[in-house]
């Protein structure tokens, strides 16, 4: 549970920071290109990507803490907090 939503947390910040750049800027602030080709590929869309597929392949569970979180009684009590 808390992979997913950390998840969700990251991408939509990623998706706010792209926002942020929009729109990409042409020229640096030295007045060279600041050869961006494509707008659409940035870095930020990219890391929001990975952290949703993350969360789609429940990769806590294998690299993580997950399935530990899961056996904890307060959580098999609370199907909520999985």
């Amino acid at each position: 549970m808390a992979l997913r939503l950390a998840a969700l947390a990251g991408a939509v910040m990623m998706a706010l920071m792209w926002m942020a750049e929009w729109p990409p800027v042409r020229h640096l602030s030295d007045g060279s290109p600041s050869v961006s080709t494509n707008p659409f590929a940035d870095y930020h869309l990219v890391y929001a990507a990975l952290l949703v597929a993350l969360a789609a392949a429940s990769a806590g569970d294998a690299l993580g803490l997950g399935r530990l979180w899961a056996r904890l009684p307060v959580v098999r009590d609370r199907k909520w907090l999985r």
